[in-house]
């Protein structure tokens, strides 16, 4: 699961009314994203964290081929798409994405 570069979206999710934006991700979202040139895998993780208003935290991760990929992506309809199908999403979920290239990549070993 070796990707050069990582594109990342903290989610914040209302526990009321935001079973339809995880839906939405599970069911459409995130698979549509991974089937755009450049993507290899995508990830999510559910944060243990909660913020200061009770809604459930998700960092989702996908891992990139090239910066040029992400920057292809940024500019794509396809994530014009992505932006109109979140409009009657927006009372449920907040965002904050970011990326950058791995800088460093460290592996354990597992004792045998």
């Amino acid at each position: 699961m070796h990707a050069p570069v990582l594109y990342m979206v903290k989610v914040w999710v209302s526990p009321d009314g935001g079973e339809r934006y995880l839906r939405w991700l599970e069911e459409k979202h995130m698979a549509e994203v991974i089937r755009e040139p450049g993507f290899l895998w995508a990830q999510r993780c559910r944060l243990e964290q909660r913020d200061e208003q009770g809604w459930l935290g998700y960092l989702l991760i996908y891992g990139l081929e090239s910066r040029e990929a992400l920057e292809r992506y940024l500019g794509s309809p396809a994530r014009e798409r992505f932006w109109r199908e979140l409009e009657p999403l927006a009372d449920v979920h907040r965002a904050e994405r970011f990326y950058g290239t791995v800088d460093l990549r460290l592996e354990g070993t597992s004792p045998s």
